[in-house]
């Protein structure tokens, strides 16, 4: 039995060899027990690259970004944090290590170390958003907007968007999925429109005579 150094291994590894490990993790780190001629291991989970350590002495490693190591486990696995999170920092040991997607962006795959980019205008993110354009079903609008969606009627979602913005006094927009304040609508002849986010002209007072 010799002690072993090793790190992930990536889904598109040329190697197919598989060996049961034998070894306990430290919390964040990856440790494992070997055979001296093993080199490699299986799967995207798995450690792989195997170097054995001369001296005896395992090296731990710590868990790479992107990835949790939960300690104790019988068998060694990196664990990739699930879609809407990332994982930017190294040595993580439990899924709670890993973060929300950030408000503006979206994390679309597992095991990201950093947001994949800005959610699409027309949408906002307020956090842990999967898609760049998500849309959640259908609810009566609310100024509690659900967490990730569609802009809402009465405001409008440039590129990156956290929250809606309101269109401003003197315009309005029956239409969702907005991008920009040019979308908005002026507000109706004869009529004002006091309030910002106004989405239904009807409700705009007349103007006084005069």
């Amino acid at each position: 039995m010799t002690l072993v150094l090793g790190r992930p291994c990536g889904k598109d590894s040329a190697q197919r060899d598989s060996i049961a490990l034998r070894g306990r993790s430290l919390t964040g780190h990856l440790l494992s027990a070997v055979r001296a001629d093993s080199s490699v291991l299986q799967g995207p989970r798995l450690l792989c690259h195997v170097r054995v350590e001369r001296s005896g002495i395992a090296m731990p490693s710590l868990c790479p970004a992107g990835h949790y190591c939960p300690p104790g486990a019988s068998f060694i696995t990196v664990i990739p944090c699930p879609a809407g999170t990332y994982g930017p920092k190294t040595g993580a040991s439990s899924k709670s290590d890993c973060e929300a997607c950030p408000p503006g962006m979206y994390c679309s795959s597992e095991g990201l170390h950093k947001p994949t980019g800005h959610c699409y205008a027309g949408y906002y993110c307020s956090q842990g958003a999967v898609i760049p354009t998500p849309i959640t079903p259908r609810i009566p609008f609310d100024i509690n907007f659900p967490q990730n969606d569609i802009c809402p009627v009465g405001h409008y979602c440039p590129n990156g968007t956290r929250a809606p913005v309101p269109c401003p006094p003197g315009s309005f927009s029956m239409a969702a999925g907005l991008s920009s304040e040019e979308e908005c609508q002026p507000c109706p002849s004869g009529h004002y429109c006091p309030q910002a986010g106004l989405s239904d002209p009807s409700m705009a007072p007349p103007c006084s005579a005069g």
